[in-house]
């Protein structure tokens, strides 16, 4: 079957109008205004009346209808990009607007497939959504743009025509977001995917309180950016927790997975968990997978891991099995307890242990893969405790520096560990930054979460003593490696370090 999955995330932003954005065969563009500095602002483009200006108060693009005069026409415009190979493109931004007589004639968007110049541009019109035009209340859009107005220079266009108006109109945080064709290629044949969905409940009416969940347009923005960034990594399992307890969650993302996949290629693991809404009890959340069926099968039953009544749901345990080769795996994907409230260290350490001695019992394979957001780093004794009970974490074995969350600075909080066996066929682990960048520059377009992905690649049934790495250097060819206890150990000279590059005593 043909991969149809999509890329990597790459940043693309041209510095000038009418500079056609480099793309290689089906890169995507990821290209964001924050509208944080005059200079983003300078990297559109005005045309028609030069009335649009950087707003600093609100980083925003700004016009007014008083320096436009009457009947006046001015565009803001984006950079050109080649757009042809991709299969869908995304154009969103936020804007405020006031004292427009007619705001749906006056404020309007844009795209044009081929732009040459202004006067010859052949535009269509995007449906956007408009505020109230009594108050400065910002709206969001999120616009998929298309196939027809899609081209080789495609440009997008604030057009804003003066009639008899008094207004002023802001428009802030404008990006475009393609996704192509093929996806990330996985470093081994098979790919799991560990997320944090924070709050994402089908039922989202029921949630007020939580946030980016608070009506059907801010549930169907969240979910077409989990669809774009779960097809851009090409996982076969996505492992999932902080998700709402029922069927319906699951069931319509995959159903949004498989729109846009353009192919009927994704299913849930049933595992029959629905809890009641009960404002009184926080028992709302669960763990569940998603997999690829031309690519892996759920075997057996979908089992918690703890005993407790909160922690049955997002405590899950799910074997597969690989269809190209018939090898098999146990995924356990977990949710322990938050760092807030009281009691939380020792209830960690808790769920800890209640996942060591489920795991003890059979589940079909020896190969086990612990993922979720554990709440804690690697240094704390939850995952020491794992660490002990013969589980390496993978992220950090690839990646010294690896971090899933933004507290202060950059944290693992999530975790892929792997026992003895397991870790032999991993050939990779690594974090997405889709959502964080720990105040690096604005991620606002892509952000679906407070967590981001994170996946581990493997070769089933190939079995290999694993990859230390230290200082960044990959040093399975400089030492001697060592199991002691069920963890690896490499030797270098007179020195042995652990699977993080943490130098130990012999």
């Amino acid at each position: 079957m043909r991969r149809i999955f999509l890329s990597v995330l790459v940043l693309v932003i041209s510095a000038m109008y009418g500079q056609v954005s480099s793309v290689m065969a089906c890169e995507p563009v990821d290209a964001n205004w924050s509208m944080s500095t005059e200079s983003s602002f300078d990297a559109l483009n005005k045309a028609g009346t030069d009335a649009w200006y950087y707003y600093s108060s609100y980083n925003c693009a700004a016009i007014s209808a008083s320096s436009m005069g009457q009947d006046g026409e001015a565009w803001l415009l984006t950079p050109a990009y080649d757009l042809r190979e991709m299969r869908n493109v995304t154009f969103s931004f936020e804007h405020a607007h006031r004292y427009w007589t007619i705001p749906k004639e006056e404020l309007n968007v844009y795209v044009c497939a081929n732009y040459t110049d202004l006067g010859s541009a052949s535009w269509t019109k995007l449906n956007i959504t408009y505020s109230s035009n009594e108050n400065w209340s910002w709206v969001s859009n999120a616009i998929e743009v298309p196939k027809s107005a899609i081209g080789a220079k495609t440009v997008f266009g604030f057009c804003c025509k003066n009639q008899t108006s008094s207004g002023m109109w802001e428009v802030k945080r404008i990006h475009v977001q393609s996704s192509c064709k093929e996806g990330d290629t996985p470093a081994g044949r098979m790919r799991i995917c560990g997320q944090n969905m924070e709050n994402y409940y089908f039922h989202y009416d029921n949630y007020e309180s939580k946030r980016a969940n608070y009506d059907h347009a801010a549930f169907a923005a969240k979910t077409k950016k989990i669809v774009n960034s779960f097809l851009k990594i090409n996982a076969d399992v996505y492992a999932l927790c902080e998700i709402e307890a029922c069927s319906e969650v699951l069931s319509q993302l995959v159903d949004s997975l498989n729109k846009y996949a353009e192919e009927n290629l994704f299913a849930v693991v049933t595992d029959g968990i629905y809890e009641a809404w009960d404002k009184t009890y926080d028992n709302n959340m669960k763990s569940g997978f998603i997999y690829r069926k031309d690519k892996v099968k759920p075997i057996g039953k979908n089992a918690a891991a703890s005993t407790w009544n909160y922690y049955k749901n997002t405590m899950r345990i799910q074997a597969f099995e690989e269809l190209s080769s018939g090898e098999q795996l146990v995924v356990s994907m977990n949710h322990f307890k938050a760092k807030t409230g009281d009691g939380g260290d020792e209830t960690r350490k808790d769920n800890a242990s209640h996942l060591i001695s489920a795991l003890k019992k059979s589940y079909g394979d020896p190969d086990i893969l612990i993922l979720g957001d554990l709440n804690c780093e690697v240094n704390e004794d939850p995952i020491q405790m794992l660490i002990k009970a013969g589980y390496a974490e993978q992220l950090l074995r690839f990646d010294a520096s690896s971090y899933s969350h933004c507290y202060g600075g950059g944290e693992l909080i999530d975790h892929v560990l792997a026992n003895t066996s397991m870790s032999q066929q991993i050939v990779d682990a690594k974090v997405y930054h889709v959502c964080t960048l720990c105040g690096e520059f604005d991620n606002y377009a892509s952000t679906y979460s407070d967590h981001d992905p994170y996946v581990v690649d493997m070769n089933l049934g190939e079995y290999n003593q694993g990859t230390i790495m230290v200082n960044g250097e990959r040093l399975e060819e400089k030492g001697q490696k060592l199991l002691i206890d069920g963890r690896l150990y490499i030797i270098v000279g007179e020195e042995m370090y652990d699977m993080i590059g943490n130098r130990v005593q012999k």
